[in-house]
């Protein structure tokens, strides 16, 4: 982690959403997946994210693959990203942790 002057901190993996390769790479895969969601499978309006099918984390921030690959990127609603991730009370996601979809909870 690194300090900042607030004295808080920042763990270096989130570092990488401040590059200009960040931003054209997110930019990209909501290009490419027409943005629409991977989780929910509708249309993102608003509060477009890019969520990594391998997690970024502290180890594997700096590999190229993990990070940028487009083959390990998608396209998907903040809150459908915030869900799958358990975060703000959410206890389930309609996606495995394998990646696999539960269709049966997917919304049309």
């Amino acid at each position: 982690m690194s300090s900042l002057k607030d004295g808080g901190t920042v763990e270096n993996h989130k570092r990488i959403y401040k590059t200009k390769l960040w931003q054209e790479t997110r930019k990209a895969v909501i290009e490419r997946d027409r943005a629409i969601c991977f989780f929910c499978g509708k249309i993102i309006t608003k509060r477009a994210t890019v969520h990594h099918k391998e997690e970024l984390n502290e180890e594997n921030y700096t590999d190229f693959d993990v990070a940028y690959n487009m083959d390990n990127l998608v396209a998907c609603h903040s809150y459908c990203h915030d869900e799958h991730h358990h975060r703000f009370g959410y206890k389930e996601s309609i996606v495995n942790d394998d990646l696999s979809i539960d269709y049966s909870r997917r919304q049309v």
